[in-house]
């Protein structure tokens, strides 16, 4: 029979240094602010300078670096490249802690704002937004940062029904104004005014086109005379813009784009979802309504008579890029033969001295460029992978710079909060204070210039990623192929550039870059 026994509980105290407290934080900063010239309390300038100062001042903190975005909307995360760097430095293990003023700085959209909290966790590191005083530390501060980042989303998509009821009384009563001039116009004081020489353009293509020549006929013609559209060489796609448009007799369609209240906020082809309102003489008008309704007819036959084609997706397609114009390659068949060609020739005029490339001479280049790689993978991947690890680590150690360069900049940041502060005492003249501050931003300006190149360096980190990644990926295939694998293929290649003279590259997972000679069509 078993005896009971008292249970006995031995609390085992963490070693000092391995304790939260004794450990230094790897502690970064994610600014984000407005283009508001007059926002000097949250300015990048001046959050970049309090959090230099706010980390380095600390024993116990050691300064990663500061992520700021500028004057970009907080609705969505795609176009916050700084947000996205500050996430993959915590996904290598870079960050410990994050400080952000408030919610909205770190986010408008409530579920992006959770989502990037939760992979900020995942990934070790934790986000302290000091105006809520929420700390992801906690987890019952998840709930609280949801209710923030929800008021946050509210405001943006509340501000975006404003102006957009303010944009709809605007077109109902005819006064709204464009904020962009098609080519032929200029925009004068917010009404349309004819520019003469481009007008005259204009009219030549309603001409061309009702005597019977193609839209990429009419580009060519134009890109011949050197004549430039305001994007540089004409082509269908501005041809037809034109011949739609019909601001060009004077008229205005208004709201043909639309803006969703749901996040992030995105313009949309206005299909039937919104009102549309049709201003006539609203501008003065380059081609007669006789003219603009008969090019119309034309278009809607031309259109209903043309085949439609489904577009197919290949293997090679947008894989193959011309070295020489920078076009893609897009693919042909002629007598049962398959090739590729550049997308340039012919296009519009455009000529190219691309090679035409034989879809089976690409496939026999790969197998040999497989398997001249894994004979020599030593050479090609180790030691290349071995070199970018000793620069990426040169770079770290000479990370000095950009703290000298983020010192310099809180400095010249004090300078222009005293500037300001002297012109709203009225003890500096307007002429002196513009003349002394521009002269500041332009320091500013190429100091954030050189930090941001120094940054862009740590591109090493991925490809060192990338080269692992191919490492691994080359050990699960055989040593050699006798014939073309398509998964193999899709697996290491990112993309192929032609030569003119007959050579492909193929641009393989963390950029190597292995030349092969090709066989070329005629």
């Amino acid at each position: 029979m078993n005896v009971a026994t008292e249970k006995q509980v031995q609390i085992i105290r963490p070693l000092a240094e391995y304790s939260d407290n004794a450990r230094i934080q790897r502690v970064a900063a994610y600014c984000r602010v407005s283009t508001d010239s007059d926002d000097q309390v949250n300015s990048f300038l001046n959050q970049v300078r309090y959090y230099t100062d706010f980390i380095r001042t600390s024993d116990k903190m050691e300064l990663v670096d500061i992520y700021a975005d500028e004057g970009i909307t907080g609705t969505s995360l795609n176009k916050r490249d700084d947000f996205k760097r500050m996430l993959n430095d915590a996904r290598l293990g870079k960050i410990d802690r994050i400080y952000v003023k408030s919610v909205q700085r770190f986010a408008r959209n409530s579920l992006e704002c959770l989502e990037s909290v939760r992979k900020l966790a995942e990934y070790g590191a934790s986000v302290y937004f000091e105006n809520d005083r929420i700390d992801t530390r906690s987890m019952s501060s998840e709930m609280i940062l949801y209710i923030k980042s929800a008021f946050a989303q509210n405001d943006s998509l509340n501000f975006s029904k404003r102006m957009a009821m303010s944009y709809r009384m605007k077109m109902e009563e005819g006064n709204f104004i464009t904020y962009c001039a098609p080519y032929g116009y200029r925009l004068d004081n917010g009404s349309l005014v004819i520019v003469e020489e481009e007008a005259v353009i204009v009219v030549r293509i309603f001409d061309m086109y009702l005597a019977g020549k193609g839209m990429g006929q009419i580009a060519a013609i134009l890109n011949r005379e050197g004549v430039l559209s305001r994007d540089g060489k004409w082509n269908k796609a501005h041809i037809r813009y034109i011949l739609s448009n019909e601001k060009y007799i004077g008229d205005a369609l208004l709201q043909k784009t639309y803006t969703p209240e749901i996040l992030p906020l995105r313009n949309r082809k206005n299909n039937g979802e919104r009102d549309k309102f049709y201003v006539t003489n609203s501008h003065p008008a380059i081609i007669s309504r006789e003219v603009f309704e008969a090019a119309q007819q034309r278009l809607k036959e031309r259109e209903q008579y043309a085949p439609k084609k489904p577009k197919q997706q290949y293997l090679l397609t947008r894989m193959i890029y011309c070295n020489e114009c920078g076009w893609a390659y897009k693919r042909r068949v002629q007598n049962g033969i398959t090739y590729w060609v550049c997308s340039r020739k012919g296009n519009s005029g455009h000529e190219c001295g691309g090679k035409n490339l034989l879809e089976s001479e690409i496939f026999s280049s790969f197998i040999i460029m497989y398997n001249r790689l894994r004979q020599y993978e030593t050479l090609l991947v180790d030691n290349t992978l071995t070199q970018l690890i000793d620069i990426r680590t040169k770079l770290v150690s000479d990370s000095q710079e950009i703290a000298e360069i983020d010192a310099e900049i809180a400095k010249l940041c004090s300078q222009n909060d005293m500037y300001s502060k002297l012109r709203a005492k009225n003890i500096m003249d307007e002429v002196s204070y513009a003349e002394q501050t521009a002269e500041l931003q332009n320091r500013i300006t190429t100091l954030r210039s050189r930090r941001m190149k120094l940054i862009s360096e740590d591109e090493d980190t991925h490809y060192i990623e990338d080269l692992r990644f191919l490492k691994e990926l080359l050990q699960s295939y055989p040593p050699a192929i006798l014939s073309f694998d398509e998964n193999l293929f899709t697996a290491i290649v990112e993309r192929i550039k032609a030569d003119d003279n007959g050579n492909i590259t193929f641009v393989l997972k963390g950029g190597l870059n292995l030349k092969e000679s090709v066989g070329v069509a005629a």
